[in-house]
């Protein structure tokens, strides 16, 4: 039995080198160069503003869209917000407060906004919001920032306080 298999393994290896060097061997000095493509095909496909041996002038670059500012309307409105939190700074007004500076997409803005939350959770001023709340609160509105602005210089700072006041309030929770 054994026998019988260890021929079958030689014969079928015997096979497979009889077919490896029956195969027609490549020439490998014949180079097979792939045709140009046309005018109409180069235009037309996924990268259609890269064009071949071709140098892009500066001014013909795709300029970066500028982040629209922020309109007098919106202005006031956190300016009302904010002077409203500062007189009572409740569940429904801080969840506005970082709402509002999270939609001025400004990392600054939103890092003062969260410094002046912590501050008046700390001294105790922020009572009707537990700790657990304003982490999530806290992680949630970051998202509403928009991707560039997460992912700025400025974004990076604000990342650090948002995890510093995130350590904080997870030590709060773990602390009751």
């Amino acid at each position: 039995m054994v026998t019988l298999f260890l021929a079958a393994v030689c014969f079928l290896g015997l096979v497979a080198i009889a077919v490896y060097f029956w195969q027609k061997p490549a020439n490998t000095s014949q180079t097979t160069e792939l045709p140009l493509p046309t005018q109409h095909q180069q235009l037309s496909g996924l990268f259609s503003d890269f064009r071949l041996n071709e140098l892009r002038n500066p001014a013909e670059a795709p300029q970066p869209q500028t982040p629209g500012k922020v309109s007098r309307e919106d202005f006031e409105q956190a300016i009302e917000v904010i002077r409203a939190w500062q007189k009572s700074p409740t569940r429904n007004l801080t969840a506005k407060l970082l709402h509002v500076s999270a939609l001025s997409d400004n990392p600054k803005n939103y890092g003062r906004a969260i410094e002046l939350v912590m501050m008046s959770w700390r001294d105790g001023t922020l009572t009707d919001l537990s700790a657990n709340e304003l982490q999530s609160l806290l992680n949630s509105e970051y998202w509403v920032l928009s991707s560039p602005t997460r992912t700025s210089g400025a974004g990076f700072v604000l990342k650090r306080t948002l995890a510093n006041a995130i350590r904080e309030l997870e030590s709060a929770n773990n602390n009751p």
